[in-house]
């Protein structure tokens, strides 16, 4: 690395802002948080069946003793 390279990289360095870029990163998640909203949604819906299965069915009950 030319000593040129390594100026050009410090300085680059000395530019950054962290509390910019992580103020940045939180935008892009709350974008990523609305745009998999509705995916995630739809995939809480699929696990759960719309009709709720008998409970009752094939279920054997001794009658009692007269």
């Amino acid at each position: 690395m030319t000593d040129k390279q390594k100026r050009e990289l410090i300085a680059f360095r000395d530019r950054l802002d962290p509390a910019a870029i992580t103020r940045r990163i939180g935008e892009f998640q709350d974008v990523l948080i609305v745009l998999a909203k509705d995916t995630t949604g739809q995939l809480d819906l699929a696990q759960f069946p719309s009709v709720p299965p008998e409970v009752h069915k094939g279920t054997r009950v001794k009658r009692a003793a007269s």
